[in-house]
């Protein structure tokens, strides 16, 4: 999700840019090189900056899901925002291919990934009414093996 973010930015030293005018603190290149790669944790602070800018609020909409599905989503919302999801990655792709914008293509696949996200939570919902019947178990109450049921 950074790395879309940063894409979204206008690129690392966009981003860095606007890091920095919304932290008050300089900030390397190379540090955002390691973040987007995955080999060091991601400042929240530069988030919130890069959100701000690029208007993506991936990462507060992430949260918000985790903590949803923990506390046990309601499969009939649940089918909802998997709709959603869906129809907004299915949007921006559309978008993205007629354009061909990078910034509409790094969206597409934000979206893409969100939507992925949701239908997996939603296969999972349905895994642990499968095994549990129609009860509100939270889909992170029961870790089924992707591995062994493929």
């Amino acid at each position: 999700m950074f790395d879309s973010l940063v894409t979204q930015a206008g690129g690392k030293d966009a981003a860095a840019a606007t890091i920095e005018a919304a932290t008050g603190n300089s900030i390397s290149i190379g540090t955002l090189t390691k973040i987007k790669k995955g080999d060091a944790e991601v400042p929240l602070l530069w988030v919130w900056a890069l959100m701000d800018a690029t208007g993506n609020t991936c990462f507060d909409r992430y949260r918000a899901r985790k903590i949803e599905t923990a506390m046990g989503a309601d499969p009939y919302a649940l089918i909802g925002e998997t709709a959603k999801e869906h129809g907004e990655a299915l949007s921006w792709g559309i978008k993205a291919v007629q354009s061909g914008d990078a910034g509409d293509h790094a969206r597409a696949a934000v979206e893409h990934r969100q939507a992925a996200d949701k239908h997996t939570e939603a296969a999972e919902s349905h895994e642990v009414r499968a095994v549990s019947g129609p009860s509100r178990v939270a889909p992170s109450q029961l870790k089924i093996n992707r591995k062994a049921s493929a």
